[in-house]
């Protein structure tokens, strides 16, 4: 038996490391709950700091995409355009010296080895131009002529437009006429394109098209597709001109078959196509395009105006009208052979001509929706070309009936 004096001291200890145990326990909880405020403190700072830094990281963000949108905005022409002076454009053209016309307004000029043609015009045209396709310099496609740069000259209306230069001039020249009449002073000659010639020059202008149509994001309708709006380099490939101003030949009245309205875009009575007459800028679509075309098909074919008098017969006729007329006809052959260019003389395959007949007569459709688009002419004619004889256009070119510019040195 232990004494009570045991039972005491047993008990105090007892008691004392009870007293121990709740006070480590107190202590304990009270420095996990001072850590675990001090850490909800130090994490609420760093989410704090977080959101601090992601908010001026979005505000340099912002402040980026607003300064390149105030600047694709701003009123800054595109890089891919030069601005020239008009001290650079007189020495360029001697002045614009009269030697230095080419057609209309037109100069010849050279700056920085470089020839140019430079398009006398108003400010008034300059601000219609679509310059927003010339920002992306891949819209400079071989087939399209390349505008390069404009001219203000800040005291008045005058303005300048300037483009890469095609030396063999338009497809107008070529056709109409049968010569070439100024191209870096080309004598006048009877020098007629070739069969084959002619059929790149489609193949080129279709191909320009397709890319507009079928290529370009958003598509882009021409409106003004013509022969005199075709030209041919050096090498007398096709480019299409005008590209990119399409608003700017717009509110001319015109009159035909008794329907009046407002000529969309300037264009020659012949080219517009008969959904057009009577309407407004809004009935335009690709189509109108491929009607324009298929009227310089038959232009190339015929070697004849988009609008002419019948023989013996004072009304005019369009040359849709007359295609029409010549392959319903029960001599469709015989009447075709003599509708065909007088230039090209026999030097031609029949059977081309008449393929590029059918094609031209499907592009002048007076129904919109029969018509076809781009790509299918550029199948149809990368088919004949692929099928020329490469040795033909070099027997043509000789003599009179030569397509090489005999040049004048001035």
């Amino acid at each position: 038996m232990w004494e009570p004096q045991v039972y005491i001291s047993v008990s105090i200890v007892a008691f004392i490391i009870c007293i121990a145990i709740v006070a480590s326990t107190l202590y304990i909880i009270l420095w996990k709950n001072k850590n675990k405020t001090i850490n909800l403190h130090h994490g609420s700072l760093s989410n704090k700091n977080v959101d601090l830094e992601l908010q001026q990281l979005s505000l340099s963000v912002r402040s980026l995409s607003e300064n390149k949108i105030s600047f694709e905005s701003s009123t800054h022409k595109p890089i891919v355009v030069e601005t020239f002076t008009i001290e650079e454009l007189n020495t360029a053209t001697a002045n614009f010296c009269s030697s230095n016309l080419i057609n209309g307004r037109v100069y010849h000029g050279r700056h920085k080895g470089k020839e140019l043609a430079i398009k006398c015009t108003n400010q008034h045209l300059v601000s219609k131009i679509k310059f927003e396709l010339f920002q992306d310099s891949t819209y400079f496609h071989p087939n399209i002529v390349k505008l390069l740069g404009t001219c203000t000259t800040g005291e008045s209306d005058d303005a300048y437009l300037v483009f890469e230069y095609a030396k063999n001039g338009s497809l107008k020249d070529w056709i109409h006429g049968g010569l070439a009449i100024k191209s870096q002073f080309i004598a006048s000659c009877n020098c007629h394109l070739t069969w084959n010639q002619r059929l790149r020059i489609c193949l080129d202008v279709a191909t320009g098209l397709q890319f507009m149509h079928q290529i370009m994001s958003p598509s882009y309708v021409h409106r003004n597709i013509k022969s005199r709006n075709i030209f041919l380099d050096e090498e007398f490939n096709a480019k299409i001109g005008n590209f990119g101003m399409d608003e700017c030949g717009k509110s001319k009245s015109i009159s035909q078959k008794g329907s009046t309205g407002v000529e969309p875009f300037s264009c020659d009575t012949g080219y517009i196509a008969p959904e057009l007459l009577g309407k407004s800028s809004d009935a335009m679509t690709k189509s109108i395009d491929i009607y324009a075309f298929g009227v310089v098909l038959l232009e190339i074919i015929s070697g004849k105006s988009p609008l002419s008098k019948m023989e013996n017969e004072e009304k005019n006729v369009l040359l849709h009208e007359k295609i029409n007329l010549i392959m319903q006809s029960s001599d469709a052959g015989e009447k075709l052979r003599e509708w065909v260019d007088d230039g090209l003389k026999e030097n031609y395959s029949f059977d081309a001509a008449v393929a590029l007949a059918n094609l031209a007569k499907a592009c002048v459709d007076e129904d919109p929706l029969l018509r076809p688009n781009a790509s299918e002419v550029v199948q149809k004619l990368s088919k004949l070309v692929s099928e020329l004889h490469e040795g033909e256009e070099e027997r043509f070119n000789v003599g009179e009936s030569s397509s090489k510019p005999l040049v004048v040195k001035v």
